[in-house]
């Protein structure tokens, strides 16, 4: 594989995980605003206890969704860019800059894939149970309250994992800025 191609692929990968969370990050508000404003009832979630909390539950419904399916990007495109990572450790040259610039690289990378796989294999998880607990004993307070306020707990939580994610993303493109690679002319 030619170090343009590794390039192009890397930059492929690198900027549709970018471009993923930064558009569910930019997403969310919107979908949750625009959902309250048109407040729905939805007819298969039945409680007097979860008033005005519909538009809520939708909201996050859709958002969910959307963040369901940016796992399954995150992940190809993680698997990939370690790949093309590796390429590049071997095809850099290796003055002092480049390794300084390939070890910042690599470590936010290596940050961003944590991050993913805390969100996927634990707080969304998280988050589910908390959801499904609160909708499951919505007509008990006692139960559906406590539930609610984890599921909270972990919404926020997890708007802080993808602010953070997207800080170590841009990192990561900032410090690709500068690859160069030196082919020998035949």
């Amino acid at each position: 594989m030619g170090p343009q191609i590794i390039q192009i692929l890397y930059w492929l990968a690198l900027s549709t995980w970018f471009g993923g969370a930064l558009f569910v990050a930019l997403a969310a508000p919107v979908i949750f605003r625009i959902v309250r404003e048109a407040d729905p009832m939805l007819p298969t979630v039945l409680s007097v206890n979860l008033e005005q909390q519909h538009a809520t539950l939708l909201a996050g419904t859709i958002v969910g969704g959307l963040l369901g399916m940016l796992r399954k990007v995150e992940i190809v495109c993680a698997g990939m860019l370690l790949v093309l990572l590796i390429a590049q450790w071997i095809l850099l040259p290796h003055d002092q800059g480049s390794v300084v610039q390939g070890l910042v690289r690599s470590a936010l990378y290596l940050a961003a894939v944590a991050l993913v796989l805390y969100d996927w294999l634990f707080l969304s998880r998280r988050i589910d149970t908390a959801r499904k607990e609160y909708l499951d004993h919505a007509d008990e307070p006692d139960v559906a309250n406590p539930a609610k306020d984890r599921f909270d707990q972990y919404h926020r939580e997890s708007v802080t994992v993808l602010g953070i994610l997207l800080f170590l993303l841009l990192g990561v493109v900032l410090f690709s800025a500068g690859i160069t690679y030196t082919v020998a002319l035949r």
